[in-house]
């Protein structure tokens, strides 16, 4: 017995064809847009951002004994940024050429930080009134003062 095709019998054929070619352009345009973005977002921060002297690090009792504390908090891409004083920008940049990226946030004036990766907790203190420049590759915090 042959069956003819219809409209009926091709309708549903046709509806999952054009999901899957929709579902795959959004897809592809979603990753080109992350990595527009990221491109941009490292054209924005400038190659001397990171250089600079390193902030002086400091041990978790160092860090609890300093009579300043931290009092403002915030989440970059899986990281938590602790500081006392200042604003901050963040920026996102490619880690290591891959599809990988780490943030790059350029602090004010912290006066102390406290930086909580996936990799653990690190704590620097940079002193009132001087910019830092903070990035995270590979989850270890890289710090440096006046990196602006």
């Amino acid at each position: 017995m042959l069956h003819r095709l219809t409209l009926a019998r091709t309708f549903p054929l046709m509806m999952i064809g054009a999901l899957v070619i929709g579902m795959t352009v959004v897809a592809v345009t979603s990753y080109q847009n992350r990595v527009r973005k990221i491109a941009e977002s490292e054209a924005a921060t400038t190659p001397s951002a990171t250089t600079g002297p390193p902030c002086p690090a400091l041990t978790k009792a160092e860090f609890d004994a300093l009579e300043v504390k931290p009092k403002k908090t915030f989440i970059f891409n899986e990281v938590t940024f602790d500081r006392r004083f200042g604003h901050v920008e963040c920026n996102v940049v490619s880690d290591g050429g891959g599809t990988g990226f780490a943030p790059l946030c350029q602090f004010t004036a912290p006066a102390v930080l406290k930086v909580a990766t996936k990799r653990g907790e690190f704590y620097f203190k940079t002193g009132v009134g001087k910019p830092v420049t903070v990035s995270t590759p590979g989850g270890i915090p890289k710090c440096v003062v006046a990196g602006r």
